[in-house]
């Protein structure tokens, strides 16, 4: 489901599979939340981390599906940690 303008979609996942397994993703997160932050006349590096879930309702049955218990949805929950600024550390 790719537009037009984007090669065969075997080219695009191979880049993006090489980039992921590079750690390319990362690298690119921590660039911009250092630049974001030093923008902000903060620390580069954060010293706080707020850990945060979200449940992701899944349409097929696999391994990673499950129930929140609190939520009770059935699909995937998703981590994530954020700093006092809102800016994505991890997921």
């Amino acid at each position: 489901m790719l537009l037009i303008h984007f090669p065969v979609w075997q080219t695009v996942y191979g880049h993006f599979r090489r980039w992921n397994l590079n750690g390319v993703w990362e690298q690119v997160l921590d660039e911009l939340n250092r630049k974001r932050r030093l923008q902000l006349g903060k620390k580069a590096s954060p010293t706080y981390g707020i850990i945060d879930s979200q449940s992701v309702k899944t349409l097929y049955a696999s391994e990673d599906r499950g129930i929140d218990g609190g939520k009770k949805t059935k699909g995937r929950k998703c981590h994530h940690v954020i700093d006092v600024h809102g800016c994505l550390l991890h997921i």
